[in-house]
């Protein structure tokens, strides 16, 4: 099992009660979401930026943005995808920030779980082949990258995405296509 299934599946009755007891003001509930969701949330950070020390500012810093804004959590959609688009948008900011020195291109979007293999040749190739395409997706504009990112590695639906973009269906599905067309017009050339 991926280690952030544990992550995708709260019961959703769970979720509600400690949302709404953490919007009427009960710590232990903030908590109880804090502790469940501190782990996805660094490794949706991961994929945006590789130093884990501003990733651990963006943690907190997300996680005081939703302490004072939990209550105004209207529970169109899940918590988790609520929580997503303010740690986005805390990263953003930071991108715009005088703090922010350099991007880092290398958002990992597809994860290889290559198996070992004894033949040195092939293990070669296979890494040659992995570095291209993690190349050819570093080089994707921001938007296609990260809904490609978004659908691959998060699994979520073009529903989902377009909440989390802030844009609708259609161009989240639009920044996909065109991003994975992209990938694949690099790797032929």
């Amino acid at each position: 099992m991926d280690s952030n299934a544990k992550y995708l599946f709260i019961d959703n009755e769970l979720e509600c009660a400690w949302v709404t007891r953490a919007q009427q003001g009960e710590h232990h509930a903030f908590e109880r979401l804090l502790q469940h969701y501190r782990g996805y949330l660094f490794n949706y950070l991961l994929k945006l930026n590789k130093d884990h020390d501003v990733i651990d500012d963006l943690i907190q810093e997300t996680w005081i943005k939703v302490y004072k804004s939990i209550i105004q959590f209207r529970g169109d959609g899940s918590f988790r995808g609520w929580l997503c688009m303010i740690a986005r948008n805390t990263w953003k900011n930071y991108l715009r920030s005088e703090h922010y020195e350099r991007y880092d291109y290398t958002v990992d979007v597809y994860q290889h779980d290559i198996a070992a293999d004894n033949q040195i040749d092939e293990q070669a190739i296979l890494t040659e082949e992995k570095e291209r395409l993690y190349n050819a997706i570093t080089q994707l504009p921001v938007k296609q990258r990260e809904a490609v990112h978004l659908r691959i590695n998060e699994q979520l639906s073009f529903n989902s995405i377009a909440k989390l973009m802030q844009c609708s269906v259609s161009t989240a599905k639009s920044n996909h296509y065109y991003g994975i067309r992209s990938v694949q017009q690099m790797l032929a050339a």
